[in-house]
């Protein structure tokens, strides 16, 4: 498991270690207390830059895991390695990197350390209410160590990839909050959603990635049109050129409405494509890892050279 507190130690020695090319600052407060941390990696004054968010959907942490090791090998390397014709470190000079690494703390840890992992009592007692409801109406046949174990959402019982504004209204889901599927009251209702809606238009990216955890596939059409659409086809296949991932199109293969991907692209006009890691069911054992990472080494290089180029 990579946590919340390893997170924060994590951030802290890498800044100590790279100051010159990484900061990090904190974009909410959660329900339950934590932090949501913005990451700068590069350049905060190149023309173009990227942003990169993971660990939205609670037992999906591996995906934290993963951009935390991908900052620390670029930072590490930056003056040796080379991508084509460019030194990591000129892409870091170009464009400027925006993490968000892990978008849900509560959530995850609520996955991770189950009851243990909550702070607040309050926050306790409501999601042992929610179990109950669960369990008694059939929605879920888990003890309680499983149902939280697969939670997706946040300590507010939202899921926060269906608390965004395109396609919310059309979105379902689930009634009430609980352990996944509910999209909340309103479109960013939750803090961690507003950050990172916040955070996208501030910094206007080139481009947008959430990383996910099952399927290895990845999810990008959205029924976008004209340029846009060029953009992003030319997007996910060049990320598909480097991971090997299934392309899957999002408007035939129907994946739920609301989340971050949709709304980057289709309100922001944002070129945006979601990467699934892994091939089990979140979460992912541990022995995936290696193989995710091997796949996944080189995507901040492709990415940066592609935004530099647009």
């Amino acid at each position: 498991m990579y946590s919340y507190e390893e997170l924060m130690e994590n951030l802290e020695e890498l800044r100590r270690a790279y100051p010159e090319r990484l900061e990090y600052e904190v974009l909410a407060q959660t329900a339950d207390g934590r932090k949501v941390y913005g990451v700068t990696v590069g350049n905060p004054n190149a023309e173009k830059s990227i942003l990169i968010q993971a660990g939205i959907h609670a037992r999906e942490y591996m995906t934290s895991q993963l951009v935390m090791k991908q900052l620390e090998f670029y930072l590490a390397y930056e003056k040796k390695a080379q991508y084509h014709d460019n030194a990591v470190s000129e892409l870091l000079d170009k464009v400027c990197i925006h993490l968000v690494p892990m978008a849900n703390p509560d959530g995850i840890a609520i996955s991770q350390y189950g009851l243990d992992g909550i702070r607040d009592a309050r926050i306790a007692d409501k999601v042992q209410e929610w179990y109950r409801r669960d369990f008694d109406s059939g929605a879920t046949s888990y003890r309680l160590a499983d149902y939280l174990k697969y939670w997706k959402a946040n300590a507010n019982g939202v899921d926060l990839n269906r608390n965004f504004s395109y396609g919310f209204t059309e979105y379902k889901g689930a009634a009430d909050p609980g352990a996944q599927k509910y999209k909340g009251t309103e479109a960013g209702s939750e803090a961690e959603t507003r950050a990172l809606m916040r955070l996208t238009k501030e910094v206007r990216p080139v481009l947008t990635i959430s990383y996910h955890a099952t399927g290895s596939v990845l999810y990008w059409d959205y029924g976008q049109t004209g340029e846009l659409r060029s953009s992003c086809e030319k997007l996910v296949e060049l990320i598909q050129s480097i991971n090997r991932n299934e392309i899957r199109y999002a408007s035939n293969d129907k994946q739920d409405a609301a989340g971050y991907g949709d709304w980057s692209v289709m309100e922001l006009r944002i070129p945006s494509v979601t990467i699934e890691i892994g091939v089990g069911a979140a979460p992912l054992a541990a022995n995936e890892f290696d193989n995710i990472w091997e796949r996944n080494a080189l995507l901040w290089a492709v990415l940066a050279e592609y935004a530099a180029s647009r």
